[in-house]
């Protein structure tokens, strides 16, 4: 009879670990890394006969680089016109759309209007935005329970949370986090330059057509 409790209770008592929260075990279900849809902006003031001011140029370069490496969809840009052949706001854009172009973005993914308000027209300022995903992840640091007592063998309070915060920190793209990019089909011989140079503490960097490895590698068959 003792026999049958006993095995009863086992039966209990994995059932209810079937019942088990999963954040308690699982660090990733506790401390989730979000990922939003944001607006990268960027605001330009027109110089001196619809240019594009130099100092700006710093600003559109950091721009740039984001959109290529996070961009959600393409790029508008809105210029403030007394008309839509206002000759300052003409050449402002094509200003823009040849600096952007120069930095490897096709015009197909910029979008161009005018903002013919008279608020806008007065300053004639070019607002340039595109979506952007940014991955958010969970604060860090509060410990609500001890961390020395884990009766049921859970995750003490915390654990994990570091590891999620630095990984979207690190992450270049957030929608990685979503839905991964389908392989770019790298040739094996440049991926043997990268990782000789590497190990032989080289700058990696893109190299002239037939490059040689930084390391001589050789492949062996058969034992000792």
């Amino acid at each position: 009879m003792l026999r049958r409790f006993a095995i009863a209770a086992i039966c209990l008592a994995g059932l209810a670990a079937c019942e088990a929260n999963i954040a308690d075990y699982d660090y990733r279900e506790r401390y989730p890394i979000k990922v939003e849809e944001r607006t990268a902006l960027l605001i330009l003031d027109p110089g001196p006969g619809g240019s594009v001011m130099s100092q700006d140029l710093g600003a559109i370069d950091e721009f740039s680089l984001d959109y290529g490496k996070r961009a959600a969809g393409t790029i508008t840009v809105e210029i403030g016109a007394n008309s839509r052949t206002d000759p300052l706001a003409t050449n402002f854009g094509r200003q823009i759309v040849d600096i952007l172009g120069a930095r490897g973005i096709p015009r197909s993914h910029i979008t161009f209007k005018y903002d013919t308000d008279p608020a806008a027209a007065k300053y004639g300022r070019a607002i340039m935005q595109f979506p952007i995903y940014v991955a958010i992840a969970h604060e860090c640091g509060t410990f609500k329970d001890q961390p020395g007592f884990t009766p049921l063998n859970e995750n003490t309070g915390g654990f994990g949370c570091a590891n999620q915060r630095n990984l979207a920190a690190m992450v270049v793209n957030p929608r990685d986090l979503i839905d991964m990019q389908s392989p770019t089909g790298r040739l094996a011989a440049r991926s043997d330059v990268v990782v000789g140079k590497y190990i032989a503490g080289v700058k990696i960097g893109a190299g002239p057509p037939g490059e040689a490895p930084a390391l001589s590698t050789q492949s062996t068959t058969g034992g000792l």
